[in-house]
This record gives C-alpha cells, sequence and structure tokens, in this order.
C-alpha cells in the first residue's frame, strides 16, 4: 500500500504543468520535479543539491524562503511569491509560487516545500486589462460630454469631470445618490419610473435611445441637455450608462436662425403687401378706368380690358393670401384668426373640409411661441392634404391655465415610420423643441393621423415622438 502512495505521489508531482522543489535550511535544492528542473536548468546536470539561487530563485526570493525556515510562528503561514524564468525555446516565463514550512523533527530536518504555475499568460491578460482600464479611463476623463453610470437602483456609481463642469457637483458629492436630483420634476420622478419599468417589463423607453431632455445643475438653474443611455450587463447585475452633452448653445443658436427665419419671412410678406399689392391695386383703377372709357368707343375691347382687371385683382387677392401666410401673426391673439383663416384658404384650394376651434392664447405666450404654433399647424393641415389623402381635418386650440394644446387630426391614410422620419415632421418637432413644447404623432398606414403639440403642459409618451 505504501509503494502505491508513493507511485501517486510521484506521478502527481511530476504531473505536466506543476513546478515542484524542496529548498533546505543551508538554501539548496532538496528536490526538483522534472518540469521545474527543465525550467531551472538549460544543462544537462541534475540541480539537486545545488544552490536555489541562480537556478530556480532570485537572491530576494530566497531570503524569503529562508524566512519561512525560521523558528517562528509568525513565518508558519504559506508565502506566495513569482519567478520570471526562461524555458528552453528562450520564453520568458512567469512562475507563481506558494512556499509552505514543514518540519519532520529538528532544524536540520525544516524544509521549504514551493509548489508553482505557470502564470505569464494571466499576467498578460492582467496587463492588457490593466492598459484597456487605462485607455478607457482616460478617454471618460478627457470626454467633453458628461458620462454617468448608474446601477439598477438608479444610484450614480460614477461621474466623470466633463459631469462636474456641467452639473456643478463634484464627484464625491454626487455618488451614491439618486440621478433623478440631476433633473428637474416631472422629469427626475418619470426617469425613475421608466428605469423601475424597464426592469419589470423588459420594454424600454430610454434605453438606447437618445433624446432631448431638461437637466438641473447644482444651483437650481435648468438647462437643454441631449442624453443618450446604454446598458451593461455584469455578474453584479445590471448597470446604465448615460451620455450627456449640453446643447444650450445649439438650442439658442436654433432659436435664433428660426428667428431670422420668421423676420425674413415677415418682411417679404410685408413687401408684397406694401409694395406688390399696392402696385396691383393701382394696375386695377387704372384698367378698369380704361375699361369705363372704351365702353363708349368699343365694347369688345372693353369687355378685354374687363377681363384684364379681373385678372389683376385675381393676382391681388393671391398676393395677399401669399403675405399672409408669410406674415400671418401680428401679435399671439391673432393666432385664432389666423387659424380660421388658413381652414377657410385649405377649403377653398383644396376643397376638403377644414374645421377650425381655436381659443385665446394666456397672456404669458409671446409672438414667437404663436408663430411656431400657426406653422406647425400650418404644416400639419399641407401634409394632410398633399401626402394623407385626408376628406376631413380638425384643428384645435386650446388653452388650460398657461399650457397650449394644438391638435391636428385627419382621417386620411396615415404614414409609416419612414415617412414620419421626413423634413416637414421633423422642423415640426424642432419647432416645438424651440418653444419649449413637446410633439405627439400618432399615425399608421390606413389609419387616422394626429398631430399634438404641447406648450407648458406634462410631456406626452415617449414612444410617440419622432426622432432624427
Amino acid at each position: 500500500m505504501a509503494s502505491r502512495s508513493e507511485a501517486w505521489l510521484t506521478a502527481l508531482i511530476n504531473s505536466p504543468g506543476l513546478y515542484a522543489a524542496v529548498v533546505d535550511h543551508s538554501g539548496h535544492i532538496a528536490f526538483i520535479n522534472s518540469d521545474l528542473m527543465r525550467l531551472g536548468n538549460q544543462g544537462a546536470k541534475s540541480l539537486v543539491g545545488q544552490p536555489a539561487v541562480g537556478n530556480i530563485l532570485t537572491p530576494d526570493n530566497l531570503v524569503k524562503v529562508m524566512a519561512l525556515l525560521e523558528d517562528s510562528p509568525a513565518t508558519l503561514d504559506p508565502l506566495a511569491f513569482e519567478e520570471n524564468m526562461q524555458n528552453a525555446q528562450g520564453e520568458q516565463r512567469i512562475i507563481a509560487f506558494l512556499a509552505s514550512r514543514h518540519s519532520s523533527g529538528g532544524e536540520q530536518d525544516t524544509v521549504a516545500l514551493l509548489i508553482g504555475f505557470d502564470v505569464t499568460g494571466r499576467a498578460e491578460l492582467t496587463e492588457a486589462l490593466r492598459r484597456s482600464e487605462s485607455h478607457i479611463r482616460a478617454i471618460v476623463e478627457t470626454a467633453v460630454d458628461a458620462i454617468i453610470t448608474i446601477d439598477d437602483t438608479g444610484t450614480i456609481e460614477s461621474f466623470n469631470p466633463a459631469a462636474e463642469h456641467i452639473f456643478g457637483y463634484s464627484a464625491p458629492e454626487i455618488i451614491g445618490r439618486k440621478v433623478s436630483i440631476l433633473m428637474p420634476e416631472p422629469y427626475g420622478h418619470e426617469h425613475q419610473q421608466y428605469i423601475e419599468n424597464y426592469l419589470r417589463t423588459g420594454h424600454a423607453k430610454i434605453i438606447g435611445i437618445g433624446r432631448e431632455v431638461t437637466g438641473l445643475r447644482k444651483d437650481g438653474t435648468t438647462f437643454p441637455m441631449y442624453l443618450a443611455v446604454g446598458e451593461q450587463k455584469t455578474h453584479e447585475g445590471l448597470h446604465f450608462t448615460g451620455i450627456v452633452r449640453d446643447i444650450t448653445e445649439r438650442k439658442r443658436m436654433e432659436a435664433e436662425i428660426l428667428h431670422i427665419s420668421e423676420r425674413e419671412q415677415r418682411r417679404i410678406g410685408q413687401d408684397l403687401h406694401d409694395g406688390l399689392g399696392q402696385l396691383l391695386t393701382g394696375a386695377a383703377m387704372v384698367s378698369k378706368a380704361i375699361s369705363q372709357r372704351l365702353k363708349k368707343k368699343s365694347k369688345v375691347l372693353a369687355q378685354e380690358v374687363e377681363k384684364l382687371t379681373a385678372l389683376i385683382n385675381e393676382g391681388i387677392a393671391q398676393s395677399r393670401q401669399l403675405a399672409r401666410g408669410l406674415h400671418p401673426l401680428d401679435s399671439p391673439d391673432d393666432l385664432p384668426n389666423a387659424l380660421q383663416e388658413l381652414g377657410f384658404r385649405t377649403e377653398n384650394i383644396s376643397g376638403i373640409a377644414c374645421r377650425i376651434r381655436a381659443e385665446a392664447l394666456p397672456q404669458s405666450c409671446s409672438l414667437l411661441t404663436a408663430t411656431h404654433l400657426y406653422r406647425i399647424a400650418q404644416e400639419a393641415v399641407h401634409n394632410a392634404v398633399r401626402h394623407g389623402a385626408a376628406d376631413n381635418i380638425e384643428v384645435s386650440c386650446r388653452t388650460m391655465g398657461t399650457a397650449v394644446r394644438l391638435t391636428i387630426r385627419d382621417n386620411g391614410q396615415g404614414f409609416t415610420a419612414q415617412r414620419g422620419e421626413g423634413l416637414g415632421l421633423r422642423i415640426m418637432d424642432y419647432r416645438a423643441r424651440v418653444i419649449g413644447g413637446h410633439l405627439e404623432i400618432r399615425s399608421s398606414p390606413g389609419s387616422d393621423t394626429t398631430v399634438i403639440c404641447s406648450v407648458g403642459g406634462p410631456e406626452p409618451g415617449l414612444e410617440h415622438i419622432p426622432h432624427g
């Protein structure tokens, strides 16, 4: 039985990939298995009885091993260390050793048993991971966009320097707090609900979707920001990464561009009304006078001039309509009448019924807000006439306190998601965001289309907001 146990022990010690040795109290090799001997000895001689230093151990590690052999309770715990060794092919290998103290009697019988494994691959992987983490950390630390990570409870786990600059919090004071602190109500509460809903149902409303939201700084001020959220699943659980970009300047420039565009349209409309309109009116008056004088000489010529007068008057009417379209409002109070005129023109030109119900805007509404609401209604009606094949359009503008809700509904053929990404719809969405509103579009092929612009009220369902 003893011989069988010895055979098993010999087979174990000489297992491929296992490096084993025994170092005695004098620092010499008392035993070494075949794999370690080949790694430590490039020649053919046996290493048994040879100094451990220079063969399998460096001087520093030998000092540690010899300290383990001292008669002290503090050295009874196993000792872990690594050795850089070279194999027969000249490749550098890293061997991780675990040394333990063994004694069968006196000091001369105290030895250190060394068991090692090749961890070169692990070391290379660790170094690669370290470099990768260092690279990623450098990207996050120097990114111009805020990068924030949270766990599945909405608790902030990391906060990069750009986030500190944008929101005004330092990383130590914000980490561990709920991410809702970075958004004003009701958006902070809604954001937490979105996470909880996603964890419960798996239905994402914000994950993987970039959208514009409102941020809240430490000093209490709000600002527009673009938020993109991604998820990561690890063995520790589910985590979310939000990338935030402050778009205050972009929004300011967009608003300025729209303001300039509207101002130019008003100028052109005014020029049409005061310039071309007056010229045509003068021409009509002259033509009418000529017609009256020709009646006494030639009725045929008089009738021809009357036709010319009629054409000029038609041109006057069209130029006025064009001028009104370019310059629909002089003040916010004009919106209800402007919408009524939009419905009247739509019915006259297209023959499609267009019913208008418009209430006066709140006193807090500016001319810019009223103008953008009119343009949204104008574009939605135009889409219903030109693309929707509708025969009935309803436009409603309701006020609820300081909130305004503009609704355009048609009974046309609807549209697909691809058509919902068209330029006209994107401009409508853009106009709504410029005035601090939200655009909601509900449509599908073969069904009605409803466009809702809410200003000053709660945000509509996110799944209906067009992006692009």
